[in-house]
């Protein structure tokens, strides 16, 4: 769906209506259209309150949403023919063989790493994610790059070319995102 205002304005509708904080935050933006009188001034209490809040939820959603897309260390064992038990999954993953990141007591991988037919990783995954380490040290905004849609690819990932084994063209859009960044 193309960006226009119109539709900027019906997914503010309806999520405000079930947020009450972006909607007092969307209303105070509405206010301050001309823009405040000193630009660089602390915004009200109230407008920073819905703010956090609006910022929490999005923070919670992204978690929520990599962890569901993601193996815990037990499942990557029973996937991977060549490892037997978690140290093997920690010694991957220190080594930059496997991107991985703490959870709470848990760590997760994302799934988009693996080839449950071959029970391995994927093909060309090194490669990937050396790149992926030159443009961010944090492992969950690599994954977020690897995951996230993209308008020239038609709505596919980079995981979606890695997956059918299109490893160069992964390589130059990894690297494109470190030249961007």
């Amino acid at each position: 769906m193309p960006a226009t205002v119109a539709n900027a304005i019906k997914v503010l509708e309806e999520r405000s209506g079930e947020d009450p904080a972006l909607a007092e935050a969307v209303v105070f933006l509405a206010g301050e259209a001309e823009g405040p009188e000193d630009p660089f001034g602390r915004p009200a209490a109230s407008v920073l309150g819905a703010a956090t809040v609006v910022n929490e939820r999005r923070q919670r959603e992204r978690r929520e949403e990599a962890a569901s897309a993601a193996l815990a260390t037990p499942q990557v064992v029973d996937l991977l023919r060549s490892i037997s038990d978690r140290k093997g999954v920690d010694r991957r993953r220190r080594r930059g063989q496997l991107l991985g990141w703490r959870a709470g007591a848990r760590t997760l991988h994302p799934a988009w790493q693996f080839d449950a037919r071959r029970g391995d990783t994927r093909t060309g995954l090194p490669a990937v994610l050396e790149a992926l380490s030159e443009v961010t040290p944090d492992p969950q905004v690599a994954d977020a790059l690897m995951r996230a849609p993209r308008e020239d690819l038609d709505g596919r990932t980079l995981a979606d070319l890695l997956a059918a084994g299109q490893i160069e063209t992964v390589l130059r859009l990894v690297r494109a995102a470190q030249d961007q960044s």
